[in-house]
């Protein structure tokens, strides 16, 4: 399949693809983060060395380029002393611990490459190559989606805060993102204390809305080491957990917040919005704390993926404008299991967005995620959906149409994974109807990747979400 393969690409170069594509796509760019190679003994797909592909569009044509991310794991990693989320500890001459490999944030001009740790990469966005920068905070731990506001260009990001770093604390922090000419900065802006400590808290993807940042607040907690897992996931996995952290942005004081009877490990957030109440709606897609454990070999191995073991069914929460109990319920009617949500980037915030999109499980029985869904958020139904037999996708980014009078008028981008000819493609389809309108075979396999970010030539960047 398309797990814990090398990806076998050429490497630096511009290679243009046939075929045409859309005039609507000229100009603009979509980058991707793939955990694009596995040394011998790595065992766990998200574990896989940094990568980042570029896919242009320009003069009806489509381009790659692809670059490993310079890691010291990818420059020497039979030397490494590496211990991953699922990996290791290996034993090794200097300390390899450096491989963002889970999204992209695209900031006033710069490209980092973004994971749940603090140690975050940054490379040119025009070459690729790997630049010696990182961020400055004092914690273990930042997002791997920050939540950044289009319309002031802020970029908040949540993490444990304890005395000199320590992973054990109480203490939780928002900060604001400040770009410099080399290292990212930070600006601390507000705190709060949990009523315990956790170990290890994170919060993968935060959300913004116009007067609020909202966090669901992870941890890791001890499990029994008698499993074949390796790596962190050997001694620990994530507790499912109903805390939050909600910072009013006019004043920068935060509460520390409960869903009460829903205790769950938040995958993602998408598209916060305050409703003409003031609540702000939080849709989740909710994971449970077994659902890192899929991307081990003996996991992807098995004939199935048991989806209730990974997923609680998807969520929307209301969180109040005071007092600190947050209300959640099934966002469908019946179960479907989804991620990777994305929607058009235009509508970020707005509380009359309609329409967002997800790879998704056919059925109970699929293999993993082989269908594209678009979603009305006015209904909470499907409003269209695309597979094909033995197709396997990846997130479908969201490039918006000139034409802005329609909020889905634009071209989703996935990269498709076809098991039958053991090949991988880039998939353009029409984002109001999901009509497959073209399919660039790239003679390789790409192997599945969480997120991608899109630039418009003339326009801008758009994060992830």
């Amino acid at each position: 399949g398309h797990f814990l393969r090398t990806m076998r690409g050429s490497e630096g170069q511009e290679v243009v693809l046939p075929g045409r594509t859309p005039e609507g796509l000229n100009g603009a760019t979509n980058y991707r983060l793939v955990p694009g190679t596995f040394p011998k003994g790595m065992d766990y797909h998200f574990d896989g060395l940094a990568s980042v592909i570029r896919f242009t569009f320009r003069d009806g044509q489509l381009s790659y380029m692809l670059k490993a991310y310079d890691s010291n794991a990818h420059k020497d990693f039979a030397s490494c002393l590496f211990f991953g989320t699922g990996t290791g500890p290996k034993l090794g001459e200097h300390v390899c611990l450096a491989n963002p490999a889970v999204n992209l944030l695209p900031i006033q001009g710069q490209l980092w490459l973004t994971i749940d740790t603090a140690l975050w990469g940054r490379v040119d966005p025009a070459t690729l190559e790997t630049l010696p920068n990182r961020v400055k905070v004092n914690s273990t731990v930042l997002n791997a989606h920050p939540a950044c506001d289009p319309s002031t260009g802020e970029c908040f990001v949540q993490y444990n805060c304890g005395p000199k770093g320590t992973p054990l604390t109480k203490d939780v922090c928002v900060a604001l993102l400040r770009p410099r000419e080399g290292d990212m900065e930070t600006e601390e802006v507000s705190t709060a204390q949990l009523p315990k400590e956790k170990f290890i808290q994170h919060s993968h993807s935060p959300c913004v809305t116009q007067k609020y940042v909202v966090s669901k607040l992870d941890s890791f907690v001890p499990r029994n080491p008698a499993n074949d897992n390796a790596g962190l996931l050997k001694y620990l996995h994530q507790g499912e957990d109903d805390l939050w952290m909600v910072m009013d942005r006019r004043t920068n004081k935060s509460r520390v917040m409960q869903s009460r009877g829903h205790s769950f490990v938040n995958n993602h957030f998408w598209n916060c919005f305050e409703a003409d109440t003031g609540e702000v709606v939080v849709d989740v897609v909710a994971a449970t704390g077994d659902y890192l454990d899929t991307y081990f070999g003996h996991e992807l191995h098995k004939p199935s993926v048991h989806w209730d073991g990974i997923f609680h069914p998807v969520l929307r929460c209301l969180v109040p404008t005071d007092g600190d109990d947050i209300s959640c319920e099934s966002y469908f009617k019946e179960p479907l299991y989804l991620d990777y949500p994305t929607f058009n980037p235009l509508y970020k915030m707005r509380r009359d967005y309609r329409f967002w999109y997800a790879i998704a499980a056919d059925s109970s029985s699929s293999k993993w995620l082989d269908q594209l869904v678009k979603v009305d958020a006015a209904t909470r139904s499907i409003a269209a959906r695309w597979k094909a037999d033995g197709v396997y996708l990846t997130e479908a980014d969201f490039i918006p149409a000139a034409d802005v009078s329609h909020e889905d008028a634009g071209y989703l981008v996935s990269v498709l994974f076809n098991a039958t000819a053991d090949e991988s493609a880039v998939a353009i389809f029409d984002s109001s109807n999901l009509a497959l309108i073209q399919l660039h075979p790239l003679g390789f396999v790409v192997p599945f990747h969480a997120h991608g970010v899109v630039c418009v030539e003339g326009s801008r960047c758009y994060t992830n979400p």
